[in-house]
């Protein structure tokens, strides 16, 4: 085992699983095509993955044609807000030791 990357210090301090933890081996997971061990380990990586994609793929074809194409719900002043609101709910729901809930720890 490797020790290049850092540990995650909320894990290692308060013995809980933030946000990321579990991206990077989510990250491999999917670069192995292994979609339902990487959501094991972070699903709200994986669910975030299709939108992000799209997003990359308006922006390259924008670059290319020179012609603005935009996800216009991104510019809406409220999309911060939930963005940080499923975040949050994310990281409470994956700490809830409950039967639903153990399954989104990394």
């Amino acid at each position: 085992m490797y020790n290049f990357f850092p540990e995650c210090p909320f894990h290692k301090y308060l013995h809980l699983d933030c946000p990321g933890c579990g991206s990077q081996r989510a990250i491999h997971a999917l670069l192995h095509l292994d979609i339902k061990k990487a959501a094991g380990y972070n699903l709200l990586l994986v669910l975030s993955l299709p939108l992000l994609i799209t997003q990359l793929t308006f922006k390259i074809y924008s670059f290319s044609t020179k012609k603005n194409l935009v996800m216009r719900f991104w510019y809406n002043p409220n999309t911060p807000k939930i963005i940080f609101a499923i975040v949050m709910i994310f990281w409470i729901a994956r700490n809830l030791p409950y039967s639903p809930f153990n399954y989104l720890a990394a």
